[in-house]
């Protein structure tokens, strides 16, 4: 499609499926194409198949580029370099999460690998002072710019010529070459804080010339953790990932809900939300305990599992969980389950069965999972695991994560309850289904304090935020340090 080049143009990256539900499927990119932008959707793998069940949603799109991801040259030291600079980052901004997650990657580590670690975190003592973080960073980017060539994505942007590139993603490395190539170009580029944990379980993110945010608590999370940062250029919107939950398109009848689960019709179900697998390896074993539990306690046996797994994962090493209980079923998130490289293009139906999976649920289980807050905002009980002193449990959980920055601030509103015991589960279950409003309170207020407004709005207001940022957004001056490159991997 064809747009008058006098209009306001601007460049969204796709990079992965959420991405794609926000953007697409929130409502954004029509809401943006009716206020006369011209947007240019750059998502990975590039136009959608015309049989694909969603593809008019993108049909608002101008043009719909393909995601360019460059092949890189061997470069010897980035990931001890990336390590170094991730421990200076949270040790100068004292991210308790670090040290939680450090422990739990290093549990099987070997000595030499342990050594490694050890003079990693030497080296970080010294990288917390703000000149050698800086130094650092700006060495990251200098080695980024040798093994990779920039100049096709470059190109790519140039043609696009768009006032303003929005990240919405922006701790993937898939999107760090179109955020030097907007800097070079001289293009402003802004981003939207994809989910509640990015800014302190990650690294160093880039300095971005305006960045949307769910709520007034990220926003000052952000200012602490880049102070540098101007207040003006932080704005709360909400996330449209929670608009789908107050949209009535997106709720389904109970019998249209156990249908899409594969439970029969008058199932009442316990949805268990499932972590990912790094984070949660021996998880099938403590779904199969749960079933078994469930089967020993009246009040619960007659009621099915229905097994919710993590996006990026396929139904493998699930299995097992259904091949022993008849009354536990086993469902993907996206209709169409992820490649090898962790992309799908999921479909606004997938949206409506997440939505009416909580809805008609009893209540939802999980290990520290996001699925809290969607619960929380269907008012459905929540039910969290830790298992961490109970001895007679799987180990290879990271039941520790209630204690990370994102997660604890939802323990301690009281909108989850959280088992520590085998028998605390029982009976907070058994609890759920006789009162399930015991928590209606603390649920509201645990919604309204991480989800944002949490009024099916968010698109509206960041579709406002992201027009009043291109027509008033101009490059920032580059702050002393350059960007760590969003380094994501533990050492």
């Amino acid at each position: 499609m064809t747009r008058s080049s006098d209009r306001l143009r601007i460049a969204a990256l796709l990079p992965y499926v959420w991405s794609v539900r926000n953007v697409v499927y929130g409502g954004v990119l029509d809401r943006l194409a009716a206020a006369g932008a011209d947007v240019h959707l750059v998502l990975r793998h590039g136009v959608p198949s015309p049989d694909h069940p969603a593809v008019a949603r993108f049909a608002a799109a101008s043009q719909i580029h393909e995601l360019l991801e460059l092949p890189a040259r061997p470069t010897r030291g980035k990931a001890m370099l990336d390590a170094v600079i991730r421990s200076g980052f949270n040790r100068r901004y004292d991210i308790s999460s670090y040290p939680i997650y450090r422990r739990w990657f290093e549990r099987d580590w070997t000595r030499s690998q342990r050594a490694r670690a050890a003079a990693i975190e030497m080296l970080g003592a010294v990288a917390q002072r703000k000149p050698v973080l800086n130094s650092l960073c700006r060495l990251v980017e200098r080695r980024y710019r040798e093994a990779h060539d920039l100049t096709p994505v470059r190109e790519q942007l140039a043609r696009m010529a768009p006032a303003m590139v929005w990240s919405t993603f922006c701790v993937t490395p898939l999107e760090y070459p179109y955020y030097l190539a907007a800097r070079d170009l001289g293009i402003p580029i802004v981003t939207s804080i994809l989910s509640f944990d990015n800014l302190t379980s990650r690294s160093v993110i880039p300095p971005y010339d305006h960045y949307f945010v769910w709520h007034e608590g990220m926003r000052a999370q952000l200012l602490r953790l880049y102070p540098e940062t101007p207040r003006d250029r932080v704005t709360v919107t909400g996330t449209p990932q929670f608009d789908f939950h107050r949209d009535p398109a997106y709720r389904r009848s109970r019998a249209e809900a156990t249908a899409a689960l594969g439970v029969p019709a008058d199932a009442r179900y316990v949805l268990y939300a499932a972590s990912f697998v790094g984070l949660a390896p021996d998880e099938p074993e403590l779904v199969l305990r749960i079933a078994g539990l469930m089967q020993r306690v009246p009040a619960l046996r007659n009621l099915w599992l229905v097994v919710r797994i993590h996006p990026l994962e396929t139904r493998e090493r699930w299995r097992t969980v259904t091949d022993v209980f008849p009354n536990v079923v086993v469902q993907t998130a996206w209709e169409t389950p992820p490649d090898r490289d962790g992309w799908t293009l999921s479909t606004p139906l997938d949206q409506a069965r997440l939505v009416s999976a909580i809805a008609h649920a009893e209540m939802c289980v999980n290990v520290a999972s996001t699925m809290t807050l969607d619960a929380a905002l269907l008012d459905r009980p929540v039910i969290g695991i830790d298992f961490s002193t109970e001895p007679d449990a799987p180990r290879g959980i990271m039941y520790e994560e209630y204690g990370v920055e994102h997660y604890r601030p939802l323990v301690e509103r009281g909108g989850l309850r959280v088992a520590q015991s085998w028998n605390e589960l029982a009976s907070l279950m058994e609890s759920a289904i006789t009162d399930p409003g015991r928590d209606r309170t603390q649920r509201a207020q645990m919604v309204e304090h991480e989800c944002g407004r949490g009024d099916g709005c968010a698109a509206d207001r960041l579709t406002a935020a992201l027009l009043h940022a291109a027509g008033h957004t101009t490059p920032a001056a580059m702050p002393e340090h350059a960007t760590a490159g969003t380094a994501t991997t533990w050492e």
